[in-house]
């Protein structure tokens, strides 16, 4: 830059230049300089927005922000205070009607204790709101993809109850967090499967697992899980409930089966096992329990609770 220049031209070349946009507004908020590189940013030549309202090029929300934040700041001037202010994220409507991003860093000028003004510049933030933007709808693609990876790993894919591992977590959970509440347990196998894919095919068998595992789905409480244990066996978690309750809703779940229409000929039945948390019992000690109960049920012909 030549130092013999002017210095009102020195300040020309640099307002001309520099990324963002100078402005000044009277008490009003009416433009009254606005430095010529605003056509890159609103797409008016400076001498179109003097002696227009500044709100004029701003969304409502933008509008109702601004009038907000000058409020506090005047007060923070007229109090001594430095009364620099930047205004995040505010919308500004071009001329061409399209929405664009803008950061303004302002400061208010006083004349004995009057407002006169009001002084600043503009910056650009639409390429980085854009960013931002395209981040945030990469975060929320990824917590969704998450979110179905873990109903994926919680959920058995055939029957829709949820998986062992579910199980394990949610059981771990119970004896973790709620020591003073006692849950019971119900083991279930459905008697005799191997005879209906024998007969029908695994097309059919896994046709009478989905329709055994609406059955008891349709016939528990809400609070009660229900988990596929592996193959045709089910085990349900029933919180807050004590044994006489867990055998009652257990004999409603062999009823249910046993009158259920599976569309074959085979008669579906299951047997059960039905057991009540202890303090000095371990989930593996419980299950074993409970699974041996099933055996002798099975043992005993079948479509039998024993707890």
């Amino acid at each position: 830059m030549d130092s013999n220049q002017p210095k009102h031209e020195k300040y020309k070349n640099i307002l001309e230049n520099i990324v963002d946009v100078v402005w000044e507004l009277d008490k009003n908020f009416n433009f009254t300089y606005v430095s010529p590189n605003v056509k890159k940013l609103y797409g008016y030549e400076a001498e179109e927005l003097i002696g227009h309202n500044a709100t004029n090029f701003m969304t409502e929300e933008s509008k109702a922000y601004l009038r907000e934040q000058v409020k506090i700041n005047i007060l923070k001037k007229l109090n001594g205070e430095n009364n620099a202010f930047v205004l995040h994220e505010m919308n500004l409507i071009c001329k061409d009607g399209k929405i664009k991003w803008i950061e303004i860093s302002a400061r208010v000028i006083c004349n004995d204790g009057n407002i006169d003004g009001y002084i600043g510049t503009t910056h650009d933030i639409s390429n980085k709101k854009e960013s931002e933007c395209r981040i945030s709808s990469y975060i929320e693609e990824l917590k969704k993809n998450n979110t179905e990876l873990k109903r994926l790993a919680s959920t058995d894919l055939l029957t829709g109850a949820y998986s062992r591992r579910k199980f394990e977590d949610d059981i771990n959970y119970y004896l973790n967090n709620n020591e003073e509440m006692r849950f019971s347990l119900i083991l279930i196998d459905i008697d005799n499967f191997k005879s209906v894919n024998d007969r029908y095919g695994h097309i059919r068998g896994d046709k009478v697992l989905q329709n055994v595992t609406k059955l008891i789905f349709n016939n528990i409480r809400t609070t009660d899980k229900l988990f596929r244990w592996g193959g045709e066996e089910f085990i349900i978690i029933l919180p807050d409930t004590k044994l006489e309750s867990a055998k009652t809703a257990a004999e409603k779940i062999r009823n249910i089966i046993q009158i259920g229409d599976f569309g074959i000929d085979n008669k579906i039945t299951v047997s059960l096992g039905v057991g009540e948390s202890s303090n000095n019992e371990s989930v593996e000690e419980i299950i074993v329990r409970i699974d041996r109960l099933l055996y002798y049920a099975k043992k005993q012909g079948g479509n039998k609770v024993l707890f």
